[in-house]
């Protein structure tokens, strides 16, 4: 497993390279434009609530812990910059999810030759592209929803509040995995269950892979940019560890 997770990252450094290709850089304006949106839109909303946020957290410090204080100051902030990072990634990919379908397709077709057979017409692929979204938003809602009231529970114990980022961060790239990974698997006809039991079978580089995009997703201004080689990677990814 760990070997495969050192593989995943370069596949993410791959995708970069893939999407200044001249045939491939008209399906990277679109979703840039849409990130470049997004991106104002939630820095200026989690900005204007975050340090609020962080007082009320480190206002429940007992007096004998103060000395804990600028550490755990630090461990929210990263928390809140993981969920911002997420919050961003999820609405950018369910609004970019069709034109990212198209640049999977292009991808592989510039890799193996050919596009994927698919029996959907363009108006069909947008339909499930976005209902595909709509499975993944809800695959990921539950889970968080878990991982949140366990965050609960440690941050109210701030020693143990240390690993409330670490947990974040590997449920975050799992599921960043699963949105790019995605695209391969749709433009093949992969049912939603077919496309996990994938995921598991390759745990460990999509878990590389993820904690790639997670962290290139953190950098200003390469964020911007982030979404459309992530796609690209994993596509270039999927067609190696599965060429059929």
């Amino acid at each position: 497993m760990l070997t495969e997770f050192h593989r995943g990252p370069a596949y993410l450094l791959r995708g970069f390279r893939l999407i200044r290709l001249p045939g491939l850089r008209l399906f990277v304006i679109m979703p840039v434009a849409i990130n470049v949106v997004l991106l104002a839109g939630l820095a200026w909303l989690f900005g204007y609530q975050l340090d609020a946020w962080l007082q009320a957290w480190l206002s429940g410090l007992p007096d004998w812990l103060a000395w804990l204080q600028t550490l755990l100051w630090w461990l929210g902030f990263a928390l809140a910059l993981l969920i911002f990072c997420y919050a961003f990634t999820l609405l950018a990919n369910l609004i970019a999810s069709p034109f990212n379908g198209l640049l999977s397709a292009r991808v592989e077709a510039h890799l193996l030759g050919r596009e994927p057979e698919s029996s959907m017409g363009l108006m069909s692929e947008i339909i499930d592209g976005l209902g595909a979204e709509v499975r993944k938003l809800w695959f990921y809602a539950w889970r968080a929803l878990l991982l949140l009231l366990l965050s609960l529970v440690l941050m109210a114990i701030p020693p143990a509040g240390a690993i409330v980022p670490v947990l974040w961060f590997a449920l975050g790239a799992y599921m960043l995995a699963l949105e790019y990974l995605d695209h391969p698997m749709a433009n093949r006809g992969y049912r939603f269950t077919e496309k996990l039991a994938w995921m598991r079978q390759r745990r460990g580089l999509a878990l590389g892979f993820g904690s790639s995009v997670t962290l290139f997703t953190l950098i200003p201004l390469v964020n911007l940019v982030v979404m459309p080689a992530a796609v690209a990677g994993a596509t270039a990814l999927w067609v190696e560890a599965d060429p059929d």
